[in-house]
């Protein structure tokens, strides 16, 4: 028997959550043995022993976790080399499958504390698996993900000698759940959930239905088989609630993701909630109690990689320990113990802040956030903030006037800006909150933009000719300005990928696309082809913060193999991400919004061009490049308007008296009179100015009620010949007013 201990780091078994990581949810302990990890399941035994058995690309490792805050290893069998293990136990047995070949090993557990390898069975009927899903109660395995379909696998019998009962080859199905005569198919390339009766060794369809990414890689039901979960594997990717309690016709209720740039994986559901281990957001818990209504719960972030790093993070997630504890495996930080408690506090920010031209600022804002338990008040709420993507700064908020109620203001910020800000929440106990509701503070912002947003190109593609934008390539050309017909397909690489195009375009009638689909064509891109689109020359010469905006729909294969591009005037502003071991592609079901940063390229630059490009190898050929609604935006400064009228002698004589007046100021606003020799413009208070330093105040005062005022001031004997430039401040309810500068000679 192994039984190695292992001595934790105080800090991770602190029962509080860490501030970047828990919401609602506190880690017991973890453990990283430096391997690179996949899936993780769970056992527990007849005298209530709990165990986690997590994979890793060399074997698996077995942990008793019956204290969660101290588990320790009891074995590790080694297997196959590769990148997916999965593993489920039935009786008190663990079987476990890989992509790389050798067949499924079994596991006895009846002494839990020292698992003991039986044997290596059906290396004669897959070449590999990519998983594998339990029917607990007819004590039946499908092994799915093989090179010769699903293979249900009865282990009533003899659970060390199993008996091969029947094959699913239909469709490829990644992953599926077993229950009460029912397997729910997640069928990855086909982008389908689909029901099949158990009993019926053949399978039929009862009904399938296309998830909303077209990348269906996991499903999960209820325990009284009315609802199913899934998850989509995509960048962007969601999960999906569905009413599957008419077998014969699924229905839709609801989709939810935590964040648009992060991939969910895998999902169970508990009673009214759903256990998601999403890749780099960690473990996500969703309320279901509303399946019409999906939302987020508790997380805790696992994974040090921020959302957009694709599939790094928690792979596993497995929450049916009798205890109540969750399992995570993350694939670069190992096994999590973690309690999900849920919040102590609601938060909501029904108003976010607007775009504003205004400079002087402040920004007034509220929230709402109310303790859920009276013992554990609110303690404080604090908007951290940041201008441009600069360093973070915050600002403490006040409770206000109503139940609930935390105000605070934004100061000015000089114009163009953009600023990203989250709302952060602490309880009594240390227990935070925060909005937008991602696994990590900060991982989204609330933007606003400070300043004057403008178009500098639009175009929606519904003029009468091409309106200078042209394409070429070597290959078929296949780029064409017109109505998508809304083909489909399935390749036959990977057991087949399915590919959308679209029915209609996001505004209008035409787009840009390969292959449009009409006529007798079939919508799909041509191999071995390298083609392209691009605009006329754009001028943002007077642009700044510039960006390209339009509305994506594509579906192409992975990189390197086929690879779609954007160029800016040549240089490459984005690309479709690599495939994960040639696997995942990008595969749009809908509209999309596209924002690329392009300020470096095109600001002040008065010929712009933007280039969309295909590139594709001899195999895969999937729907290629939708285009609509492109624009060039621009972040502008607010162009100052001098509202104070500022007027008297602008030759005066040395040695003299001279007296100024000035109007239209905030009536009985404070005034402030300033000189300086040079007026290059300046950022005072969060507000332009003309005058630059050095600048002196000669006077001061309070408008009247019109909002008008005057100074008198001497003209020194000696400053004959001298130029200086004069300049009206006023405020009022902390809002800066300027006026027009008066240039004055003195003679």
């Amino acid at each position: 028997m192994v039984t190695r201990a292992f001595t934790f780091v105080a800090s991770l078994l602190l029962l509080a959550p860490l501030p970047a990581q828990g919401d609602g949810v506190v880690l017991l302990s973890k453990v990283d043995t430096g391997a690179d990890y996949n899936d993780i399941w769970g056992y527990t035994a007849p005298d209530g022993r709990e165990y986690a058995i997590i994979g890793t690309t060399a074997g698996t490792y077995f942990y008793n976790a019956t204290d969660p805050t101290a588990p320790y290893e009891v074995a590790y069998i080694s297997g196959p080399t590769s990148m997916w293990r999965d593993m489920k136990t039935w009786s008190h047995y663990a079987y476990i499958v890989t992509e790389g070949g050798g067949g499924m090993q079994i596991v006895n557990l009846a002494n839990p504390d020292n698992p003991v390898l039986v044997r290596t069975w059906g290396a004669n009927k897959w070449g590999n698996a990519h998983n594998i899903a339990m029917d607990e109660a007819e004590g039946v395995a499908y092994v799915c993900g093989t090179n010769n379909g699903m293979l249900a696998i009865d282990l009533t019998q003899n659970p060390e000698n199993p008996t091969h009962i029947g094959t699913y080859n239909r469709e490829y199905v990644h992953d599926l759940h077993p229950k009460d005569g029912l397997a729910h198919l997640a069928e990855i390339y086909d982008g389908k959930y689909r029901i099949v009766p158990t009993a019926n060794l053949n399978y039929p369809t009862l009904d399938s239905i296309t998830t909303p990414g077209a990348f269906t890689h996991n499903t999960w039901a209820n325990e009284d088989n009315t609802l199913c979960i899934t998850t989509d594997e995509v960048g962007g990717g969601r999960i999906a609630m569905y009413d599957c309690s008419n077998t014969g016709n699924i229905q839709f209720l609801d989709d939810f993701t935590v964040n648009n740039n992060t991939i969910p994986h895998n999902a169970f559901i508990i009673g009214d909630y759903v256990y998601i281990s999403w890749y780099t957001e960690g473990l996500v818990v969703v309320d279901m109690s509303d399946p019409n209504d999906l939302k987020k719960l508790a997380s805790y972030d696992t994974s040090p990689y921020s959302p957009g790093s694709g599939y790094e993070g928690a792979w596993g997630c497995y929450p049916f320990s009798p205890s109540g504890v969750v399992y995570i495996s993350d694939r670069g930080e190992g096994l999590h113990i973690l309690r999900v408690e849920g919040p102590a506090m609601t938060m909501s920010h029904a108003q976010p802040l607007e775009n504003t031209e205004d400079q002087n600022g402040p920004y007034q804002m509220n929230a709402t956030v109310s303790a859920l338990e009276s013992s554990n008040p609110v303690a404080s709420v604090k908007c951290l903030y940041r201008v441009d993507g600069g360093s973070w700064q915050s600002f403490d908020m006040a409770p206000g006037s109503a139940s609930g109620e935390w105000v605070g203001a934004f100061p000015g910020q000089d114009a163009p800006a953009t600023v990203g800000y989250y709302l952060l929440a602490e309880a009594a106990d240390g227990s935070l909150e925060w909005l937008p509701d991602t696994t990590a503070p900060g991982d989204l912002t609330f933007d606003f933009i400070v300043g004057r947003l403008e178009t500098v190109y639009f175009n929606d593609f519904e003029g009468a000719g091409d309106e200078g934008f042209t394409h070429g390539g070597t290959g078929q050309d296949d780029w064409q300005r017109g109505v998508p017909a809304g083909k489909s397909g399935t390749d036959s690489r990977h057991i087949g990928t399915s590919w959308y195009d679209p029915t209609q375009a996001f505004s209008g009638n035409n787009i840009w696309a390969n292959d449009l689909g009409n006529g007798n064509y079939n919508g799909a891109y041509q191999p071995n082809v390298s083609n392209w689109l691009e605009s006329p020359a754009i001028d943002c010469s007077q642009s700044t913060r510039t960006t390209l905006n339009f509305q994506r729909w594509l579906s192409v294969e992975g990189a390197p193999y086929d690879k779609a591009r954007i160029r800016v005037n040549g240089n490459l502003v984005w690309e479709n991400p690599n495939s994960f071991v040639g696997d995942f592609h990008t595969v749009d079901v809908g509209w999309n919004r596209h924002v690329i940063d392009i300020s470096s390229i095109a600001d002040g630059n008065s010929s712009v061009t933007v280039r969309f490009e295909l590139e594709t190898d001899n195999i895969m050929n999937l729907g290629g490049w939708g285009i609509d609604d492109l624009e060039i935006l621009s972040i502008q400064d607010v162009p100052d308007v001098d509202t104070i009228a500022l007027s008297g002698p602008t030759a005066p004589s040395a040695g003299t008296t001279a007296t100024y007046v000035f109007s239209n100021g905030p009536p009985s606003g404070r005034w402030w009179f300033a000189y300086s020799p040079n007026a290059n413009g300046s950022l005072i208070g969060g507000h332009a100015f003309d005058l630059s330093a050095p600048y002196s105040v000669a006077g001061q005062g309070n408008l009247d009620s019109t909002g008008a005022g005057s100074f008198a001031g001497n003209i020194p004997a000696g400053a004959t010949g001298r130029t200086i430039f004069l300049e009206v401040a006023a405020r009022k309810n902390s809002v800066l007013y300027d006026s027009n500068v008066l240039q004055v000679d003195i003679q």
